[in-house]
């Protein structure tokens, strides 16, 4: 994926935030759709520090970062902050910001602590038409990988559960060795696809890609999506009773007997 010819805006003034650059477009299939960037996020920040150096380096940055590691991004939208993990060009088009949102800006982003990129994991947030959360953690889960009916366990999946347990008990009733070889099977397979796993069985249950947030832990997650949408529901809260609509007031019913 290559980024789109962007706009051919120029500073207006030598403020340090002129440099600034925000999305203006995102392509119908790029890494910043599946990143869930969207128009209007500003980048101040990139692998770990301050970013004020324009368009074109912002792009040749991206052209040469190494696809396996990716470079840390900060974006600010609207108040929030938040950092994602990008690993090649975003597939979006560019333009510099306008003095209304440096002024926005600048108080948001001048004691800003930028993390190191070790120190975050990324999560993908699915949300579902009530704003109930599921929130993934990318990592690599160990259990999945050595001991996949826990995981399954652990994480709600009963059908593949099923499966993989009948497989087990059909190979054992076959042969040891034949039930031995189907457990390494299934567990190098855990290993590559138990994300795309989790992933596509939250979806089956009507919930949708929200948010992609590096973040030091689930706490600051819940925090960047209640900033988002205060109203968001979490299954296990770590930040408190989400806002919650008012109950409309019931109108008095009218008399009909006269003189009342």
């Amino acid at each position: 994926m290559q980024d789109s010819t962007y706009s051919d805006g120029q500073p207006t003034n030598e403020d340090a935030l002129s440099n600034l650059i925000r999305i203006k477009e995102v392509s119908a299939i790029s890494r910043a759709r599946s990143m869930r960037l969207q128009p209007g996020d500003v980048i101040f920040g990139y692998d770990s520090t301050p970013f004020r150096s324009g368009i074109n380096d912002f792009q040749d940055l991206l052209e040469e970062c190494d696809e396996d590691a990716g470079v840390l991004l900060t974006i600010w939208r609207d108040g929030l902050i938040y950092n994602v993990v990008c690993y090649g060009p975003l597939g979006a088009t560019y333009e510099f910001i306008d003095s209304e949102i440096a002024e926005k800006i600048q108080m948001d982003i001048n004691d800003y602590d930028f993390p190191k990129r070790q120190d975050l994991i990324v999560y993908e947030v699915l949300r579902d038409l009530y704003r109930r959360c599921e929130i993934i953690d990318t990592t690599p889960d160990p259990v999945a990988t050595f001991v996949p009916p826990i995981w399954l366990v652990q994480h709600r999946l009963f059908e593949p559960l099923l499966a993989i347990s009948l497989i087990y008990a059909i190979t054992f009733a076959v042969h040891w060795v034949l039930f031995v070889i189907s457990y390494i099977v299934l567990c190098v397979y855990f290993k590559r696809a138990s994300l795309m796993m989790l992933r596509s069985f939250i979806v089956y249950r009507q919930y949708q890609m929200w948010l992609v947030i590096a973040a030091r832990d689930l706490r600051e997650v819940q925090e960047a999506c209640r900033k988002v949408d205060p109203k968001t529901h979490f299954k296990d809260s770590l930040v408190g009773d989400p806002v919650e609509d008012e109950k409309p007031k019931k109108k008095k019913k009218r008399s009909t007997i006269p003189g009342t």
